[in-house]
């Protein structure tokens, strides 16, 4: 069996204390851009915006444009402007603070590994970090750009959630069209890799940690230990069966702050036939399985929750709201621009959610089919409806 592998970068892959490194990186850049902005105001600045990267929490606009709105305009600087002497900082003088990392030969050992396994490979490092800077880190590291084994490298471009939150690696795994397989996530952070990872049932292995250092509620078979364990550690996992259903109410979340996004990135480079491309008669197209999650959210899930949250243990009738697809004839009456729409009504569904307490969570059910559930078990069904319908559209465009 093959495993979906997230491996953190800084003090992982590669040794780079980051209290050493972050000052000296700062320190090269304010010079570098002095001409354009003094250092006194341009670093707290680039501190400022760096922090809104970090506590985003809503899916609209990926870390790229949430960092460039709060840098540029604050500091009368057009980022267009910026663009070529910035792409010569990160080519040249971003070179020089490979002296403060180190190879990790036991990393390297490790991927090598993997690779033979052919299990999928992700960088997960924190992506603050436009793609260059994380590229020459790699390359540093030992993995030099031109000959990758990584599937995919987060980057403040490709991403729209930065650790710690859930939904970062939420988004790498709705990227990768939800895997079957199992998954898991190796990092030295407890509170940015290992936590976060196991909110969505991910076992992690905490680099240079004790297992004492794990608390009781982590996802199952999670470790901690040097980086020579960890090759074990994975054959162990490769060796039993994975249960990695979400249940916990950050899972949740995660899940339904990333759908919209991994729903734009997978198709935005396709064409207007390509939306209605159907893989096989029976199948639906692209456009037609991200209408039917449009008008499920606008129909069933806010209205359901509305009424929820509104009474006591109200009765729910199902709803078949596949045989929409035809009767509502999305291919022929629909464009992508559905895709846009049920962006702004899962900020509305995420509204509703970020607003519940604990005792709302637990609000008790009568549904037709299910019986007597919860506003959890409701919650749990359309993460896993939209899970499916992710991995449907990933398949289809492959």
């Amino acid at each position: 069996m093959t495993l979906t592998l997230l491996i953190d970068l800084d003090d992982t892959l590669l040794t780079n204390p980051l209290e050493s490194f972050m000052p000296a990186y700062i320190k090269l850049l304010s010079d570098y851009l002095a001409p354009f902005v003094p250092a006194s105001r341009m670093v707290p600045q680039l501190l400022y915006a760096t922090d809104k990267m970090i506590s985003k929490d809503l899916p609209a606009k990926t870390l790229e444009e949430t960092f460039d709105a709060d840098f540029y305009a604050s500091l009368g600087l057009i980022k267009n402007d910026l663009v070529e002497p910035l792409d010569t900082f990160y080519t040249q003088n971003f070179q020089k603070l490979q002296s403060v990392t180190k190879q990790k030969p036991e990393a390297l050992r490790i991927v090598e590994y993997a690779v033979s396994k052919k299990h999928t490979i992700v960088v997960a490092t924190n992506p603050l970090f436009p793609q260059k800077a994380i590229q020459s880190r790699l390359a540093w590291a030992g993995f030099p750009p031109d000959n990758t084994p990584f599937q995919f490298i987060t980057s403040y471009e490709n991403m729209h959630f930065a650790k710690p939150n859930p939904a970062y690696y939420a988004e790498i795994l709705g990227l990768l069209g939800w895997p079957l397989q199992p998954f898991c996530m190796i990092g030295n952070s407890l509170t940015d890799d290992i936590l976060p990872a196991s909110s969505l049932g991910m076992p992690g292995f905490l680099v240079d940690g004790k297992d004492s250092d794990l608390p009781e509620n982590i996802a199952q078979g999670s470790r901690a230990g040097t980086l020579d364990k960890v090759i074990p550690w994975l054959d162990e996992l490769e060796g039993k069966t994975h249960e990695s259903e979400i249940k916990s109410i950050p899972g949740i979340l995660a899940i339904l702050k990333t759908t919209p996004v991994v729903m734009d990135t997978l198709t935005k480079n396709l064409s207007d036939t390509d939306w209605k491309v159907k893989p096989t008669p029976s199948e639906w197209s692209i456009l037609e399985t991200i209408c039917h999650i449009f008008d499920v959210e606008k129909e069933i899930n806010i209205p359901r929750f509305e009424k929820i949250l509104s009474n006591e243990d109200p009765f729910l009738v199902g709803i078949d709201s596949d045989i929409w697809v035809n009767q509502r004839n999305y291919n022929e009456t629909r464009t992508p621009f559905c895709l846009t729409k049920f962006l702004k009504l899962r900020l509305t569904f995420l509204k509703i959610l970020n607003s519940l307490s604990s005792a709302d969570w637990q609000r008790t059910v009568r549904h037709s089919i299910f019986g007597p559930t919860s506003l959890l078990e409701l919650a749990i069904f359309i993460i896993r409806h939209e899970q499916d319908h992710i991995r449907q559209v990933y398949k289809a465009l492959k």
